[in-house]
């Protein structure tokens, strides 16, 4: 299964991001990389799965992604 790595741009998104993935079965965790995120605070939300889908999930719920990156 793919990782996805969602640029956000404050830790209360990524907070929010890691709960309603999680809620909906995918694995997902937060961590800080400011390498990674130039977006704000440095916050990305790293999860496994169908990345239209968990996009999709996140924009329902009202998280503005500013950029997914592709893992492996």
């Amino acid at each position: 299964m793919k990782e996805y790595f969602f640029l956000l741009s404050s830790v209360t998104s990524a907070m929010k991001s890691e709960g309603i993935l999680q809620k909906n079965g995918y694995k997902a965790y937060v961590f800080r990389d400011s390498s990674m995120n130039p977006y704000g605070c440095g916050y990305v939300v790293k999860a496994s799965g169908d990345k239209e889908n968990m996009a999709a999930l996140l924009k329902k719920n009202g998280i503005r992604i500013n950029e997914i990156k592709e893992g492996r």
